[in-house]
């Protein structure tokens, strides 16, 4: 993995009591290809795809992120974001990979699901990005820069929603996707999401 990918995947080693199952680098059927996803956590309240992204070269300030067009820093410059210039931004791809995923995941489980984006911004060491200006980004897409703790308060704040998702509909997205070898059974998956049980 990048190092980009490889401190991401040191932020879900981080918090081991957040319920939920997260894949990293995984692709997902769209349109008779596969569109990889950099990762997808599921929790039983939503289902979140995420974008990884980070800078090429330290640029620092606020970064700027308009309704259309590439991504900027507040002097001007196009930030130096890979997947970012005059063609494509970060909340575009996103927005595709999510589409990607609800469309696929519906149609595994028979039923129409909503899927979130989150594109997770990480920076290069010593630089100072302290601001994000992202006033009119899209409905269900939301954007964190390099922040451990505001990440972990994203997922938890999840906890106060309604629940959409149950273990046995990721359990069977997990086996269509064909990583079902990566966990014991579908209890497992419970565990993970903190589903409740019930007696009988």
């Amino acid at each position: 993995m990048s190092p980009t990918e490889l401190r991401f995947a040191d932020w879900i080693r981080w918090s081991p009591a957040q319920p939920g199952v997260a894949l990293l680098n995984v692709d997902v059927p769209s349109r008779g290809r596969t569109r990889q996803l950099d990762a997808v956590i599921w929790t039983r309240q939503r289902c979140i795809v995420i974008d990884l992204k980070g800078f090429r070269s330290p640029q620092n300030g606020t970064l700027v992120v308009p309704p259309n067009g590439p991504w900027h820093m507040d002097d001007g410059r196009v930030a130096d974001i890979y997947g970012n210039d005059d063609h494509h931004n970060p909340m575009a791809q996103v927005q595709t990979n999510c589409l990607a995923t609800k469309d696929w995941a519906s149609q595994v489980i028979g039923r129409k699901r909503f899927v979130y984006g989150l594109v997770l911004v990480m920076l290069l060491p010593g630089q100072d990005v302290p601001f994000l200006d992202a006033d009119a980004h899209p409905d269900m897409t939301d954007i964190i820069i390099e922040d451990f703790d505001v990440f972990r308060y994203y997922l938890h704040r999840l906890g106060t929603y309604r629940a959409q998702w149950t273990a046995d509909e990721v359990d069977s997205l997990l086996t269509r996707l064909g990583v079902e070898h990566l966990y014991a059974d579908r209890t497992v998956i419970a565990e993970a999401l903190e589903e409740p049980t019930h007696a009988t």
